[in-house]
């Protein structure tokens, strides 16, 4: 049996794909059709690993939101079984990854824009090579509309707003809080006293 290994590599991702041709599909000698493993490396994160399904939820998350991100919208994406979360956490984005084995905690990885575009790019390079033939169960990208655009958008700036709103309002109460007052305060001018001094 040949065993072949191919490897998308980025500044801080790297995924890597092991498998063999499915012969019965007339795969030539270079192409993987059966997945046997792949791991991926996130710099400072530990490296994941698991099966095919495991794969296609990661994939379809980060295409969806990467996607959805690149429109100005910001929203939460769930693989089926809840077992890959991607959503924005404050300027970069948090990925929640749920082990289907028992007494195996989540895993929370935390994504800048260099690195969540570095995993979107591995992902893109990896459906689009001629040297795998598998069949991805991923919906296939579909435009959106003017429309959607906007309205996703306003959405998400009206709840940010509310937010920096809400903070700023406790900024500003905290520091009222600081300033001493003293209910003894005379606004009143004082009364000038005058020496007369005879000689």
């Amino acid at each position: 049996m040949i065993n072949l290994s191919y490897r998308f590599d980025q500044n801080s991702s790297s995924l890597e794909l092991d498998g063999m041709p499915d012969v019965s599909n007339g795969d030539s000698e270079n192409t993987i059709g059966i997945l046997s493993s792949w791991t991926l490396k996130i710099i400072g994160s530990p490296t994941l690993e698991g099966e095919k399904d495991h794969l296609e939820y990661l994939m379809q998350v980060i295409l969806q939101y990467s996607r959805s991100y690149i429109s100005g919208i910001r929203k939460t994406f769930i693989s089926k079984k809840g077992i890959v979360t991607i959503s924005p956490f404050g300027s970069s984005h948090k990925l929640l990854l749920n082990s289907t084995k028992k007494d195996v905690k989540p895993l929370e990885i935390i994504l800048d824009d260099s690195e969540l575009s570095d995993l979107t790019q591995c992902f893109d390079l990896l459906r689009y090579d001629s040297r795998f033939n598998l069949k991805w169960n991923i919906t296939l990208d579909r435009p959106y509309t003017k429309r959607y655009i906007q309205s996703s958008a306003f959405k998400s700036k009206k709840r940010f707003t509310l937010f920096y709103a809400f903070i700023i309002f406790l900024s500003t109460s905290s520091l009222m809080l600081l300033i001493p007052t003293n209910s003894k305060f005379d606004l009143s001018e004082p009364t000038k006293s005058s020496q007369t001094i005879n000689e």
